[in-house]
């Protein structure tokens, strides 16, 4: 099929002003465009929006499919400013089902991902473009092309990324200026490593508090002592997890294709700086996500790697190994959390060894089914589940079960099917062609609440199934009575108790001594706790805001087990990134008091045995493997510290334990915080 244009004067202006052949934002820094849509426009898989922004940072643009008179599906991605880029919003039938949680990296464009609820094709009839940044001052807009054929394009522009991996035409506090100061910090801070890198004053060998002592298993495991959980580490010592995520990887890769005019330079691809490329197989995240086709396309490039290579030479991993593992004992990080084996190309044995900081780790593939029944949620009913369940602990589990300073294992990372908003699984069963063993456990299920057939049924949910078999086809609607919305959310928690006892029971078995950490929701709620608590020995889930304590009382009331905060962050808005995180401050000085709060309150919760900050480094300029760029790390790309956090994690540790046992109480005043728009 012949690609389809929509001109940029076919879209009629809903927010901002024209002016000549450019367009410029209303008082609300916005943008909003509208076109009608071609009748034929659902054969066509993308829609391409081509586009130069003009800002000071990165724009929020959003392509939304809308009916007669509002979005009903909107996908966004944020943009790079101030080039000339290609947008590719997908619009195929897994997008109109909802089915995405990301979008697809691409270049020039930042992460991505999709909002509202499902649609049919006949309900939409329109799209709009809108584009929102407090920075935004104008938009060269060139319209929307309907393709099924798109492959990316290099993104033309001036060089933004100087030869360090910084920005280049920015200013701050602590900023690099240039090589021969790069490699008189980092030799200095070589030679500093070497002095005694020791955890605080009465502090076990692991991290644990000497002045609390339970019966020694060789194990980490957990305890209560009346008062409040406590996770115990191998010697028997009280231990709070205050960790760190990807604490062992030397650098973050950067998306490189497409993108070369926008870096001042690019190490080698051979030789000494080899190790500082890869492709997008290499990151299993990326492979999740994307598929392993897409992510052999890919490639990127580690600035952290190359500016320790530029240093140390062939010697750079022991520099870095040794420079970070001394940081962080100082500043009373006792916990590598998520990403200590995510990649194959880090020297992780070697770095776990030589820092004897106890770590976790996350399961990289899931015990996905061929088929699953909404975005990774598998056909947990099915023999292949088991299967694959059996799979995953010899594939995953099988390398650590004997490592003494392992804590337990996240089994995965933010499930994608919580994302969406207020889903019912039942609900998404029976919408589904496939996923026959648990539709068949849903007919055994309604079997046992209408024993007297399939009339009783029917007469409750003001349906005219011709048998219970029936329900095996997919519907083409759901049934709207009160009756089968309650049916539906109970086996709704039938399926969510099923996924979390069929992996827990298998990996149990398989690794009777590690803690089972659970699954780090991103979204806790009453839905996702209904059942697989039982099984999971810390509960763990992901908490940004001004602090934890809130949340996990709140999960405390549906189940007493300990709990640990799988990722938090805060950033700041004044040190050379054109984005923040998810919550941040406008200085370093005002994060690092955030900081300090958030981990001080993490101490009051009784059933919170540790918190993991996300992440240690900095993620990189024109974006990770998904196109997040935030200024969150605790050093930055040269592998230089924001030094009044560094003071603050310190100062945290020095009173850490007595926080805990309620010796001494929380000094630190709030902050308040920026959400991420």
């Amino acid at each position: 099929m012949a690609d389809f244009q929509i001109q940029a004067q076919q879209f009629s202006l809903l927010a901002g002003r024209r002016e000549g052949g450019m367009l410029r934002p209303d008082d609300r820094h916005m943008i909003r465009l509208r076109a009608p849509l071609p009748e034929r426009w659902t054969g066509f898989s993308m829609a391409v929006a081509q586009l130069a922004a003009t800002a000071d940072h990165q724009i929020k643009c959003c392509l939304s499919l809308c009916g007669d008179t509002e979005p009903l599906l909107t996908l966004h991605y944020t943009v790079l400013p101030n080039c000339r880029v290609q947008i590719p919003y997908p619009v195929n039938g897994r997008v109109l089902a909802a089915d995405y949680a990301f979008l697809p990296p691409q270049p020039g464009v930042y992460k991505g991902g999709m909002a509202g609820r499902a649609v049919r094709p006949e309900e939409i009839n329109a799209v709009e473009l809108s584009l929102q940044s407090g920075h935004l001052t104008a938009l060269a807009f060139d319209g929307l092309t309907l393709t099924t054929d798109w492959t990316p394009q290099d993104v033309k522009g001036a060089p933004l990324v100087d030869p360090m991996g910084q920005a280049l035409h920015m200013r701050w506090a602590g900023k690099t200026e240039n090589t021969e100061a790069l490699e008189a910090y980092l030799r200095s801070e070589r030679e500093a490593a070497g002095a005694d890198p020791r955890y605080p004053a009465g502090w076990s060998r692991c991290g644990g508090w000497l002045e609390k002592r339970f019966e020694a298993t060789g194990w980490f495991r957990r305890e209560h002592d009346g008062r409040r959980w406590w996770l115990v580490d191998p010697d028997g010592y009280a231990f709070f997890s205050n960790g760190v995520c990807y604490g062992n990887r030397t650098g973050i890769y950067a998306l490189a294709d497409h993108l070369e005019a926008l870096y001042a330079w690019l190490p080698p691809r051979d030789g000494q700086y080899q190790s500082a490329w890869c492709t997008g197989d290499a990151i299993p995240q990326y492979v999740v996500r994307n598929g392993l086709d897409a992510a052999r396309s890919r490639t990127l490039v580690n600035f952290p790697r190359a500016n320790m290579i530029r240093v140390f030479g062939e010697k750079w991993l022991d520099a870095w190994i040794a420079i970070n593992a001394a940081r962080m004992r100082r500043w009373g990080i006792n916990t590598l959390g998520v990403g200590v084996n995510d990649y194959a190309d880090e020297a992780t044995r070697t770095f776990l060894a030589r820092s004897g900081i106890p770590f976790v780790v996350t399961f990289k593939f899931f015990a996905l089914t061929e088929e699953c029944i909404f975005r990774d949620f598998p056909d947990v009913f099915s023999e292949a589940y088991e299967r694959a369940a059996q799979q995953m602990a010899e594939r995953e589990l099988a390398p650590w079960r004997g490592e003494r300073g392992m804590i337990g294992y996240f089994v995965t990372n933010e499930p994608e099917w919580l994302m969406a908003e207020n889903v019912n699984l039942a609900e998404k069963l029976l919408l589904h062609p496939g996923v026959t063993a648990s539709k068949r456990a849903m007919i055994d299920f309604l079997k046992d609440r209408y024993p007297s057939g399939i009339g009783a049924l029917n007469a409750a949910w003001d349906t005219a199934f011709t048998s219970f078999e029936a329900l095996l086809a997919p519907l083409q609607s759901l049934p709207a009575a009160q009756a089968a919305r309650q049916d539906l959310a109970a086996f709704h928690d039938r399926l969510v108790n099923r996924y979390g006892e069929v992996v827990s029971r298998t990996l149990k078995a398989f690794d009777p001594h590690h803690l089972n950490l659970g699954m780090r929701y991103n979204r806790p709620s009453e839905k996702t706790l209904c059942g697989p608590l039982r099984y999971f020995d810390v509960f763990s889930f992901n908490c940004y805001g001004e602090e934890p304590a809130t949340s996990a009382a709140r999960i405390g009331r549906y189940a007493d087990l300990p709990m640990m905060v799988g990722e938090w962050h805060i950033g700041a808005q004044d040190s050379g990134l054109d984005a923040w995180g998810l919550y941040s401050t406008p200085t370093q000085a005002q994060r690092a008091q955030a900081i300090r709060y958030y981990l001080e309150q993490s101490t009051q919760e009784p059933h919170l045995t540790g918190v993991h900050y996300f992440e240690y480094s900095d993620q990189p300029y024109l974006g990770r493997f998904d196109g997040e760029s935030y200024n969150i790390g605790l050093i930055d790309v040269c592998n230089r510290p924001y030094p009044l956090v560094a003071e603050a994690l310190r100062a945290f540790a020095q009173q850490m334990y007595p926080l805990l046992d309620g010796r001494v109480r929380p000094q630190t005043p709030p902050v308040p915080l920026t959400p991420m728009r």
